[in-house]
């Protein structure tokens, strides 16, 4: 039996992504430009984690599997961590380096990062979306999926109504730590100061890194295990909410600094 309302989960992921791109370019007068920027980097950035998830990751989290809980939640964290972090933020870099990028403004750093994380939410959100709602109009889908399968899959097709908010909750947060981490790494080229690089890059790795230790040891077998997973990344998108602060501080003493 599938729950149709879980499909308010995926329509929340995607407005998510939507919502704030609009009120941002409305509010700042920022061009779609920067917004499509963001999108395009994740699209550059995501292409080499798909391929170690389909060629590298699950040989090696077969292989740590042999050796210990410890030893999974550490390596792999390590691994889904620096990738993350590198990939992400590295590629920002890149492209933030060797394009007039180098001349961006706070705002549209900020519409960048939208782009970035927007994109993130709004497939995520479709994918959810449209597997729901292909699973309750076609429930005899179910039975093309291998048995060793089928019963974890309809346990999720089944949730309690009440787990929409938690994916929704996991989005913002990640849209404002993607935000904070793009800011990073353009305030790191303004000032021509690696270091801010450098932050950005742990910072991502830190968020994307903690994950493997919080599934196996939290889950999210429970709508409770749910929520509670969600905490660790609330508290670190609570940091990116007061870091894009700070930044956006710095970046105006810094053009202060220019005019003297």
């Amino acid at each position: 039996m599938v729950n149709p309302w879980l499909m308010v989960a995926g329509v929340g992921m995607i407005l998510v992504g939507i919502i704030p791109m609009v009120w941002w370019s409305k509010k700042e007068k920022v061009s779609a430009k920067y917004f499509v920027l963001g999108a395009m980097v994740w699209f550059v950035a995501i292409l080499p984690k798909v391929i170690m998830d389909v060629t590298v990751t699950p040989s090696l989290s077969n292989y740590l599997e042999n050796h210990g809980t410890v030893a999974l939640a550490i390596i792999l964290g390590l691994y889904v961590g620096l990738r993350t972090g590198l990939f992400e933020s590295g590629f920002t870099y890149i492209v933030g380096l060797k394009t007039k990028l180098r001349q961006i403004t706070f705002d549209q750093a900020v519409a960048f990062g939208l782009g970035f994380g927007g994109i993130e939410a709004m497939l995520l959100g479709l994918q959810s979306f449209l597997t729901i709602f292909l699973f309750t109009l076609m429930p005899d889908l179910i039975n093309y999926i291998p048995e060793t399968q089928r019963t974890l899959v309809l346990q999720q097709l089944n949730r309690s109504t009440w787990i929409i908010f938690a994916p929704m909750i996991e989005r913002v947060s990640s849209l404002l730590i993607h935000i904070f981490a793009s800011l990073l790494v353009f305030y790191s080229i303004r000032i021509n100061h690696k270091r801010y690089f450098v932050y950005s890059v742990g910072y991502k790795s830190l968020v994307d890194g903690i994950i493997p230790a919080l599934s196996l040891c939290i889950g999210t077998a429970t709508l409770l295990s749910s929520y509670i997973i969600e905490l660790p990344i609330t508290g670190l998108a609570v940091i990116a909410l007061g870091g894009i602060g700070l930044i956006r501080e710095k970046w105006i003493k810094s053009l202060k600094e220019e005019i003297v």
